[in-house]
C-alpha cells in the first residue's frame, strides 16, 4: 500500500479523485494521496479501524498531512461517520459537490490549461511534507500495522465485525438491557 500511495503523491502530474460512495481503509489514504478530490452527496468517510484493534498506520502517511490534528483525532478515536461536507471542512476533500462528474469535468479542464512543467513544479511545492513523512515513518507504520492485524484484539475485532455483533471489549448498554 505505501508503494501505491508514494506513486500517486509522486506522479509529476495532477491525481484528481472522485468520491460518490463509502470510504474506508486503505480508500482514505487514496483519498489523501490525491491532490484533489471531488465528494459527492452519496459519499461516507468512516475510520474504523480502533473499532476491530487495528489502527490507521500506513493510511496516516497521506491523511495527517491532510487534517487537522483535532479531526484527526476525532475521526481515528471515535470512527463515526460522516459525510462530503464534513470531508471538505476538514481538509480530507477539496470539495463536496452534488454533480461530482460535473465538478471534476471542470477540474480536470482547468488544469488541463496548464503546462507539464508548470504542473509538476507547482505540485511538487505542495509534496514535500508528505513525502518527508514516508521517508521518515513509512517502514515504522507498516511494521505497527503488521503487529496490529495479527493480535489477539485484532483477530476478535475482526470476528465480531464478521458475526455482526459488539466486540468483546464493549460494554453493553445500560439503556438497552
Amino acid at each position: 500500500m505505501t508503494t501505491v500511495l508514494r506513486a500517486i503523491v509522486e506522479s509529476p502530474r495532477p491525481v484528481i479523485g472522485a468520491v460518490n460512495g463509502h470510504v474506508r481503509a486503505g480508500g482514505f489514504g487514496l483519498v489523501g494521496a490525491c491532490d484533489i478530490v471531488v465528494a459527492g452527496p452519496r459519499s461516507t468517510f468512516a475510520l474504523t479501524e480502533a473499532r476491530i484493534g487495528v489502527a490507521p498506520a500506513i493510511i496516516s502517511l497521506t491523511l495527517l498531512p491532510k487534517l487537522s490534528p483535532r479531526a484527526a483525532a476525532r475521526y481515528y478515536l471515535t470512527g463515526e461517520t460522516f459525510g462530503a461536507s464534513e470531508a471538505a471542512e476538514i481538509g480530507l476533500v477539496t470539495m463536496a459537490a452534488d454533480d461530482v462528474d460535473a465538478a471534476v469535468a471542470k477540474l480536470v479542464a482547468e488544469v488541463g490549461r496548464g503546462s507539464p512543467q508548470g504542473l509538476a513544479a507547482s505540485k511538487a511545492l505542495t509534496t514535500p511534507a508528505v513525502l518527508e513523512g514516508f521517508d521518515r515513518d513509512a517502514q515504522r507504520l507498516a511494521e505497527e500495522s503488521a503487529r496490529l492485524f495479527v493480535s489477539e484484539e485484532a483477530r476478535e475485532g475482526m470476528l465480531a465485525f464478521l458475526q455482526k455483533r459488539p466486540p468483546s471489549w464493549v460494554k453493553a448498554d445500560p439503556a438497552s438491557r
